[in-house]
């Protein structure tokens, strides 16, 4: 609407997938999160070649790693979870998305795999995440491993459904989240979700906004401005970007920060 002769048209793609995609030109601009920008930059784990022609728009939203299980499960950390190797039913989403990659290395740090749930007598579910609502609700699962917003309507509504806590990522764990995969500490609110009374420690990625780095710098800076100038209507579309601070919103992207986004922030005084 603001720059005619610019239509948008959508392609199926993930948070995952679409640094390929967009490193490969199949697409202009993609939506995935730090952690995986930085380890497309390096060809590391989930991918196995460097995608070095990547550049960060902004960031969006952080997005915070929330492992719900029942209130009633007889541990209050991950520490406990697989000191016991407790059967639990869970479901880390479906694989090739953000969370199903969170749980694996959640799982690697223990020196585990998803898989080994099935060898203490637990079970796994790759589904979506409203089906994991309905197999919460109904009791076929009772861990569910989340990346999003905070607070994220899926949990909410597990949540609501039947009573619950948000297992803390800290300690050893925490710190190899952060020095691997460029991930941030973050808090879980008390208050957040219902049950939740004490602010739960946890870490994150950012969703990022980004391109490939021979995207011209007129249309990338075009993008940014529209992006920023209409944050008031895009709020009421999408509350939780209410979150998103524009001081940060270009920093630790996980890619260098495309010229064209640059110069929109310097423009604003938000990069000095």
């Amino acid at each position: 609407q603001e720059y005619d002769g610019s239509p948008a048209t959508g392609i199926p793609g993930g948070s995952v997938a679409n640094p390929g995609i967009i490193a490969k030109g199949q697409a202009t601009i993609g939506f995935s999160y730090s952690s995986y920008l930085a380890a497309a930059n390096v060809g590391m784990d989930p991918y196995t070649e460097k995608m070095t022609n990547l550049r960060g728009i902004m960031k969006i939203l952080p997005m915070y790693i929330q492992v719900l299980v029942d209130k009633d499960l007889p541990f209050d950390t991950l520490d406990e979870l697989f000191k016991q190797k407790y059967p639990v039913k869970l479901c880390p989403l479906k694989p090739g998305v953000g969370d199903f990659w969170a749980a694996q290395k959640i799982f690697e740090f223990y020196g585990y795999k998803l898989e080994d749930v099935k060898k203490w007598g637990g079970s796994l579910q790759f589904v979506g995440s409203s089906e994991a609502v309905n197999l919460w609700r109904d009791r076929h699962i009772n861990m569910y491993n989340r990346q999003g917003a905070c607070p994220t309507s899926d949990v909410y509504e597990m949540m609501v459904a039947r009573p619950a806590k948000i297992l803390p990522i800290s300690g050893d764990l925490k710190k190899s989240l952060i020095d691997a995969f460029g991930m941030s500490p973050m808090i879980v609110p008390a208050g957040t979700y219902p049950g939740i009374d004490k602010d739960v420690e946890t870490v994150g990625m950012s969703a990022v906004l980004f391109c490939r780095d021979d995207l011209s710098e007129e249309v990338v800076y075009n993008f940014t401005k529209v992006i920023l100038e209409n944050l008031e209507y895009l709020k009421g579309v999408y509350a939780a970007l209410g979150k998103l601070d524009m001081n940060e919103a270009w920093q630790n992207l996980g890619a260098p920060l495309h010229p064209g986004a640059e110069k929109y922030f310097r423009e604003k005084g938000y990069i000095k």
